[in-house]
């Protein structure tokens, strides 16, 4: 792969997201380090913050059947996977056969809207579509596209008709990124601009930047890097990490697959910023996305209105190479 070709690709396509989303370099840069990762992203805001906006602008700018999921308490596992129906002939309406019917799951850019206001057990018709990229439904498994991403939305506010995500489910998703409001001269901006709503044609070059995963992985980084990154995930878990802010306020830590994010997320960011190799400013980049979400916080950190970002940006903090 063209390491160049790819880094303008990427490049063009921060610049057009900031054409639709604007004032939010830092959560386009971590939605582009996704895409780049072959990963999935939890994007936590208020209401009207452009988390939509952004995903269908970036499903849009990248060229890939988009398929948005509205999640809703009554939403049903069926209505996202599909499954058999049965069918009758227009000719012959006696005849009849089961067909499968497959659901909004079955293509390649998935936008999960409001993911944490549907049940549990819906919630959880996602698991092994975003870890093994297939679904097995009546004991067949059916192989989703590629790429294969999942974008999913929640807003932190409302508690009423929300269901917590599963541990499972949030370690699946590469990051969650914190959308927060546009500063004072951005929002008016925004208040005066007629329409953002106009779709995107697909850039050129797009197919580089969904497929670059072999490419990223193999970004330099040094072992001792890794090591570090690896010490920093262990040191979320109560049961091996000597820090106070973990031991008061953590009940459990980030799973291995944390620490794999966490290298391959600094890789991406790495190659985003133009440098030759990963550096630890690289790893503080993206720390806080990619564990925030894996952290299980107790009671005492809810009573004292601890959150998960400031408990990895102290953990980053207090880690040394």
């Amino acid at each position: 792969m063209d390491l160049n070709q790819l880094r303008e690709n990427t490049h063009e396509l921060r610049r057009v997201l900031g054409t639709k989303v604007l004032g939010q370099p830092q959560v386009i840069d971590l939605v582009v380090m996704t895409v780049l990762c072959g990963g999935h992203a939890l994007l936590t805001g208020a209401p009207g913050v452009a988390k939509t906006t952004l995903v269908r602008s970036l499903a849009q700018a990248l060229g890939c059947g988009y398929k948005r999921i509205q999640f809703t308490p009554d939403l049903t596992p069926y209505d996202i996977l599909g499954g058999d129906t049965i069918q009758f002939d227009e000719k012959n309406p006696d005849l009849k056969r089961i067909a499968f019917v497959p659901g909004p799951i079955f293509a390649p850019f998935i936008l999960a809207d409001e993911i944490n206001r549907a049940s549990p057990r819906t919630q959880s018709a996602l698991l092994e579509a975003m870890q093994e990229r297939q679904v097995s439904l009546n004991g067949q498994s059916r192989a989703l596209p590629r790429p294969f991403y999942v974008f999913a939305t929640q807003n932190p506010i409302e508690n009423e008709g929300t269901f917590p995500l599963p541990e499972a489910q949030l370690d699946r998703f590469l990051v969650n990124i914190d959308v927060g409001y546009p500063n004072f001269e951005t929002e008016v901006q925004v208040a005066t601009l007629s329409s953002l709503d106009n779709e995107l044609t697909p850039l050129l070059g797009s197919a580089l930047v969904v497929n670059a995963r072999q490419a990223i992985e193999q970004f330099p980084m040094s072992q001792a890097l890794i090591e570090a990154c690896v010490r920093l995930v262990r040191n979320t878990r109560p049961s091996e990490s000597s820090l106070g802010i973990v031991k008061n306020f953590v009940d459990y830590g980030a799973s291995p697959r944390a620490s794999q994010s966490l290298v391959l997320s600094a890789k991406a960011i790495a190659f985003m910023c133009k440098a030759n190799q990963v550096g630890w400013e690289h790893v503080q980049m993206v720390a806080a996305a990619v564990l925030q979400h894996r952290l299980v916080l107790n009671f005492r950190a809810a009573t004292e209105r601890v959150s998960s970002v400031e408990v990895c940006k102290m953990l980053v903090a207090e880690s040394i190479l």
